[in-house]
């Protein structure tokens, strides 16, 4: 998640506030909690896709954005695939049971505990290659492509689902992206008061059951066309919200933000195998507090990792990032 131009902080801000919203979905969603799944499924990961579209680069060739995504991307999803699976194959071993190698070599759906969040590495990776295949075309084939996608999802789920590495799911997740890319034009235009409007009207509509949490790895896009517009819409809130935000923020603290979010792409790897680890060692913890935990413990890892000399391989990112304290000198 990092990235060779100048960095927003605002951005980087939304980044770590959607992967926070990661972990904490998959803290409270495992306990049945349906006030989770209202206010998180909703949004933490479209958000993800909006911005990708939000940041879009419209003169970066296919090549191009092929080696940037498997840096960024897959390199990671390949050095954790391997560290966590070690580790876990080891404990399951020990326990006298295997690893389900095929399950975890297709990536995707298929994968269970501790690999939840791989699959939305692999669909942002092939819902990006396919919007910046499809750039050389009208633009009205990428939506085109994107809404037949999304009438698949609300049909046939499982025929998304069953492609490995969740690229089915990639093509009715590039709506997002879509999204992002048509927002970032219109939103130097907005009021100030449409960045509340859109999370506040929202909400409403989450709230009333109007429109349904997304579950995007299962193929399921909520309600038809409502969840999509509803997820897009508090993207785009989101983005005005934490713009006007930093736009006051001191410049220490958006230097720690954005150093959080540059190495969150870990933080996204590693959590459910804590949540997995925390279950074995401690039982029934208060959500709180395995939450809490688990997003301390991923986050040290992360930046413990990203200051040895394979720290660009498990982030994703540069140069390895100075995360200092707000207050610190």
């Amino acid at each position: 998640m990092g990235s060779t131009r100048k960095r927003s902080a605002a951005i980087d801000g939304l980044r770590v506030l959607g992967i926070v919203a990661i972990v904490a979905g998959h803290v409270w969603s495992d306990r049945s909690n349906d006030l989770a799944r209202m206010g998180l499924y909703t949004w933490h990961v479209p958000v993800f896709f909006f911005l990708s579209g939000y940041l879009w680069a419209h003169d970066r060739s296919l090549g191009v954005e092929f080696g940037k995504r498997v840096r960024t991307l897959l390199v990671p999803y390949g050095a954790w695939l391997l560290l966590i699976g070690a580790v876990y194959g080891a404990y399951l071993w020990a326990n006298a049971q295997t690893l389900h190698v095929g399950n975890v070599l297709l990536g995707g759906s298929y994968m269970g505990a501790p690999f939840f969040a791989f699959w939305f590495v692999t669909a942002l990776f092939g819902a990006c290659l396919l919007l910046r295949a499809l750039q050389r075309f009208p633009v009205w084939l990428p939506w085109a492509i994107a809404n037949a996608g999304l009438a698949v999802a609300y049909l046939a789920p499982d025929a998304l689902t069953a492609v490995p590495f969740s690229l089915g799911v990639a093509v009715p997740a590039m709506i997002f992206i879509l999204a992002g890319m048509l927002f970032r034009r219109i939103a130097p235009k907005l009021k100030k008061w449409v960045a509340v409007a859109l999370v506040a009207g929202s909400a409403a509509l989450v709230v009333t059951g109007l429109a349904q949490p997304l579950d995007m790895k299962q193929g399921d896009f909520g309600t038809p066309v409502i969840s999509v517009v509803v997820a897009s819409a508090i993207s785009a809130g989101l983005v005005l919200l934490l713009e006007r935000m930093f736009a006051a923020t001191i410049p220490r603290a958006a230097r720690f933000v954005t150093g959080a979010a540059t190495i969150g792409l870990a933080v996204v790897f590693t959590h459910s195998a804590f949540i997995l680890a925390l279950s074995i060692i401690a039982g029934d913890l208060p959500s709180v507090l395995q939450f809490v935990i688990v997003l301390l413990v991923s986050w040290s890892l992360a930046y413990l990792v990203s200051r040895t000399p394979l720290g660009s391989v498990f982030t994703g990112a540069g140069a390895a990032p100075r995360i200092r304290r707000p207050g610190a000198g």
